[in-house]
């Protein structure tokens, strides 16, 4: 899918208005818009390629480190 940015949008915002959440989807987003990845906001109008959750594998690290007893 693919959406344009609104004003002053980065890429968490318009995962967050689109999907509700942008746990596993920030990085797959920035792997299919490298460009967008130094910008922290998004220049109006530009074109942004969403990934779609239902097809793409959503890895989220479930890994913890316990610091103290």
């Amino acid at each position: 899918m693919q959406v344009r940015a609104q004003q002053n949008d980065n890429l968490d915002a318009i995962l967050y208005r689109h999907f509700g959440k942008s746990d596993g989807l920030l990085e797959l987003a920035g792997a299919l818009n490298p460009h967008l990845m130094n910008q922290p906001i998004i220049p109006l109008g530009t074109l942004v390629i969403l990934p779609d959750p239902e097809t793409e594998k959503i890895s989220v690290a479930t890994d913890t480190l316990q610091l103290w007893s």
